[in-house]
């Protein structure tokens, strides 16, 4: 992943660029100020200006990046496919070294992530942004499904395939975004607290099949 603060515009993302590289490098731990401040090419002294400690830091570049996040999707950056952009999603979620650089996010970050969600067990900040940031991913998720099962529909309509693939239920587009949520959320933390990642090849492979089985039967206007 490149750094997404490579280039500050203001003294606030310069500070977030430095606990950005310093939680990569340190984790959440080793984490200090004072090592937040090494990373940062101005005074050490601002950061205590701007930050109280460390946490109140963290939170505030999480909520950062989940703003960019939210930016980016309303702006479309994402030009794959959506059925493509579902497997993107759960790849990187378990097995980032699979996405190439620039799209796949940093495995020393994703770890620190993991790192961090563990605050939210006892820290209502960490909590809150959590709690945000998978409502952002679902709803990202949400469009996602319902946008890749209209495609999946439109090619069906043009080959003269009108028939119903399976007698169960229509299933709806959040379903399935709250699925590949909770199981990419659990890949991401098997994958950053085990050493042996053989799993993540069958964890894709599954999710995949689960798409190609449940797609068909979701209805993207419901």
């Amino acid at each position: 992943m490149d750094d997404p603060f490579a280039e500050p515009t203001d003294t606030r993302q310069a500070i977030l660029g430095a606990a950005f590289r310093a939680l990569c490098e340190h984790g959440y731990a080793d984490l200090t100020v004072k090592r937040i401040g090494e990373e940062f090419d101005k005074s050490p002294s601002l950061v205590y200006h701007h930050y109280a400690g460390k946490d109140e830091l963290l939170v505030d570049l999480l909520e950062f990046m989940i703003d960019d996040f939210e930016e980016s999707v309303s702006a479309s950056a994402f030009d794959v496919p959506p059925r493509e952009r579902l497997d993107a999603f759960v790849g990187a979620m378990t097995d980032p070294d699979s996405i190439p650089n620039e799209y796949g996010p940093d495995g020393r970050f994703m770890t620190a992530i993991v790192e961090l969600r563990a605050q939210a067990a006892t820290d209502d900040a960490y909590r809150d942004h959590f709690d945000r940031s998978d409502r952002v991913f679902e709803e990202f998720l949400e469009q996602t499904v319902r946008a890749a099962a209209a495609d999946l529909r439109d090619e069906r309509a043009a080959a003269g395939d009108d028939a119903e693939v399976s007698g169960e239920e229509p299933v709806t587009p959040a379903e399935v975004a709250s699925t590949l949520q909770t199981l990419s959320t659990g890949g991401m933390v098997r994958w950053a607290t085990t050493s042996d990642h053989g799993w993540t090849a069958d964890a894709q492979r599954g999710a995949r099949r689960y798409l190609e089985t449940v797609l068909p039967n979701v209805d993207p206007d419901g």
